[in-house]
């Protein structure tokens, strides 16, 4: 029979095992679904605006710099690894080691990204146009601008792209998503655009959304549309039918909301007034806020990956945010003890009280 310094010996490495397993999921169960961002890295760089994110390194597009690729590996210490100053850049797009800009003032730049400490330019289209934002798409490259509406260039030759399609009604669109034969523009004064280019060659306007001004950028995830306002908040639509779109929730604070990253359940907002917002949307008729990050900055768009959000604020550049469930003002409380004249071993942790029972050795 087992003597009772071997039980509590076996008990005490029980103890030692299961406590920091124990730790992490109690913050879980406390936290319920709340997320606490905590600020990790730096790059500093003035009026950066957008960001993309593939494997280690992040494709930032701004007014002063241009297009920079930095090394993300290591997200404490963000290193710029090649940059290339074309004018201001608005929108990013990279596939296959070519990145595609909106550049404001200078239409869509082509560049070659293969290279990360070299990039260089192709080739680029411009008409005039003050170009937002850009999708790509195989072949075809999709940019908004606000003399010309949509315009759908094909870059099945990347030296030479052509326009190949247009469609423009007048208004102010700042933000494009494509999604099958689809493309969503949000549209500054009209809302939410739904335009056919199964024909790219001859794109129509088939449905549409308006819930006030200030559209700026749209995301569509299976069926359900995103629109960011900078008046408005998170408008959550409905789009299975893309004829008549139906508004399900929307989400506002009074906040001016640029731009949102759907990821599964949870939409990250970039909120000019009050940073980074995190909002819970797997009920879609009742977001609501979970957490959030703001140190004072105006941020621009953001890229969610691997627990990490890297947030762009103009001020001050690429803020690389890790996510925790921890509450980062509230440590932790651990008493532990072993009552060994009694049968019930018992541990206390931040509030929980576990026990084993240990049957008395009988004489």
């Amino acid at each position: 029979m087992k003597t009772k310094k071997y039980i509590q010996k076996q008990f005490l490495i029980f103890i030692l095992l299961f406590i920091p397993i124990l730790l992490s999921q109690s913050y879980i169960t406390h936290a319920d679904t709340q997320l606490y961002p905590q600020k990790i890295g730096l790059f500093e760089t003035l009026f950066a605006w957008d960001i993309v994110v593939i494997g280690d390194i992040a494709y930032v597009g701004g007014n002063e710099e241009g297009l920079q690729l930095i090394d993300i590996s290591d997200p404490r210490n963000p290193v710029e690894l090649g940059q290339l100053d074309l004018g201001v850049t608005h929108g990013i797009d990279v596939h296959n080691g070519i990145a595609y800009l909106a550049d404001y003032n200078n239409g869509l730049q082509i560049i070659n990204v293969s290279n990360p400490l070299n990039p260089t330019k192709i080739s680029d289209f411009h008409d005039g146009g003050h170009v937002f934002d850009v999708f790509a798409v195989g072949d075809l490259v999709y940019i908004v601008s606000n003399e010309n509406g949509l315009e759908i260039i094909n870059c099945s030759d990347i030296r030479y792209p052509i326009k190949i399609g247009e469609y423009n009604d007048g208004g102010l669109p700042n933000g494009i998503f494509i999604s099958g034969d689809l493309a969503f523009v949000a549209e500054f004064h009209a809302g939410l655009e739904i335009i056919n280019i199964s024909d790219p060659f001859n794109p129509t306007e088939i449905g549409g959304c308006f819930n006030g001004e200030g559209a700026y950028s749209v995301e569509v995830v299976q069926n359900i549309a995103y629109l960011c306002y900078r008046s408005n908040g998170l408008e959550i639509l409905n789009v299975s039918n893309p004829f008549h779109p139906i508004t399900m929730g929307s989400f506002n604070n009074g906040g001016i909301v640029s731009y949102a990253f759907i990821l599964d359940d949870i939409a990250f907002l970039s909120d000019d007034r009050d940073g980074l917002e995190i909002v819970n949307i797997s009920d879609p008729t009742d977001p609501y806020k979970i957490g959030g990050f703001d140190d004072g900055g105006h941020t621009r768009n953001l890229f969610v990956k691997n627990n990490l959000v890297f947030l762009i604020d103009i001020d001050e550049g690429l803020e690389i945010l890790e996510l925790s469930t921890r509450n980062p003002n509230i440590q932790p409380e651990i008493i532990i003890v072993v009552v060994v004249s009694c049968s019930i071993p018992i541990i206390v942790v931040g509030g929980y009280f576990i026990y084993r029972r240990v049957r008395k050795r009988t004489v």
